[in-house]
């Protein structure tokens, strides 16, 4: 398990499983909109390159960090070092570019975004943390807020706007509602069962995202 507390993902995953790292939702959603040809861009570890070439993708990966394109190489992923700017492919390349927690990094999200888009036939899928709201009075906080590396809290507005401004129009959507968990933890402790179950049966509604989930059209 990893400790807890301020993270820089440049080096905070190096002792990581991969595997253990890919969240499956995340997965499914590539699956439903990626084409057969996919770039990882920002590969990390390599779990996400190695999930979906088991679901019959052919997958090729790049990241920034020559510890962790040798973590994906381990895998099996056909991945390969890069310096963050030019994508080292020709033009329209892969069917689709996927960046899985990787826009919220950057400085200049346009920029590597623009090169996706010369590259990918289809289009892309990103995934970012959720800024769009906050828990405010109360005191928690998203997980992902403790990320020192972050330099852009995207909101369902403003991903939107970014991928829209590259590709032309874009679809961004909330996921990963955490509201039954929270109801959970901060509940007094007779009714947290109680709260629990009503957002598990669907009467409760969630208000609280902790991702989204972007895609856009080439």
């Amino acid at each position: 398990m990893l400790p807890r507390g301020p993270r820089d993902s440049r080096s905070w995953y190096l002792d990581a499983d991969p595997l253990a790292q890919v969240d499956r939702r995340l997965v499914d959603f590539a699956d439903a909109h990626a084409g057969h040809s996919v770039l990882d861009l920002g590969c990390g570890l390599g779990g996400y390159s190695l999930a979906l070439a088991q679901r019959g993708r052919e997958v090729r990966a790049l990241d920034v960090s020559e510890e962790y394109v040798e973590r994906a190489r381990g895998l099996g992923v056909a991945a390969e070092a890069y310096d963050g700017e030019r994508i080292p492919l020709e033009d329209g390349s892969v069917d689709t570019v996927m960046l899985i927690e990787v826009l919220e990094h950057l400085d200049e999200p346009g920029r590597l975004l623009a090169e996706a888009h010369r590259v990918a036939r289809d289009g892309v899928v990103v995934t970012t943390p959720n800024c769009t709201q906050s828990f405010e009075p109360a005191p928690v906080e998203f997980s992902h807020m403790l990320d020192v590396d972050h330099r852009q809290q995207f909101t369902l507005t403003s991903l939107e706007e970014l991928l829209a401004g590259t590709f032309g129009s874009a679809v961004v959507e909330q996921a990963a509602p955490v509201d039954g968990q929270l109801a959970g933890m901060v509940a007094p402790r007779a009714l947290r069962p109680l709260a629990r179950g009503l957002f598990r049966a669907g009467i409760a509604r969630p208000r609280y995202y902790s991702r989204l989930l972007g895609r856009a059209p080439a």
